[in-house]
């Protein structure tokens, strides 16, 4: 019996990629919506810096969050889409402190440089462009 799935990947190989994938999607998602809070709530030293790139970063996060959910659907399955399960299987906590932009930076982006693409933010803070 055939072991593939409709794109000719191996069933149990596809399975884990998109269980991976989906906590890949978990964390973006997490991440997507602390950057929001970010954005709409920040205050204090580099605003205005920060306010825009902030909208930047969310920007390109929710194309990389549609990507990786047709990612998990052309693999046969099916994308996390709520945050209930996005809190469940991501390594990003949801952030409480919004408003002060060095806090959010230090705190939240250089804390999970492990789980998001961040790199920018933090030599963006740092003066690195």
């Amino acid at each position: 019996m055939d072991n593939t799935n409709a794109i000719g990947l191996n069933n149990d190989e596809a399975d884990t990629l998109a269980e991976r994938l989906n906590e890949l999607l978990s964390n973006y998602s997490i991440f997507y919506q602390n950057t929001r809070g970010y954005h709409w709530n920040i205050k204090g030293e580099k605003f205005f810096e920060l306010h825009v790139k902030f909208e930047e970063l969310y920007n390109d996060l929710i194309l990389k969050i549609d990507e990786v959910a047709e990612r998990i659907l052309t693999l046969g399955h099916t994308p996390k889409h709520n945050h209930t399960d996005y809190r469940g299987n991501s390594k990003i906590k949801e952030s409480v402190e919004v408003s002060d932009g060095i806090k959010a930076v230090e705190n939240n982006f250089i804390s999970n440089n492990n789980h998001t693409p961040t790199g920018a933010a933090y030599n963006f803070f740092r003066g690195r462009r």
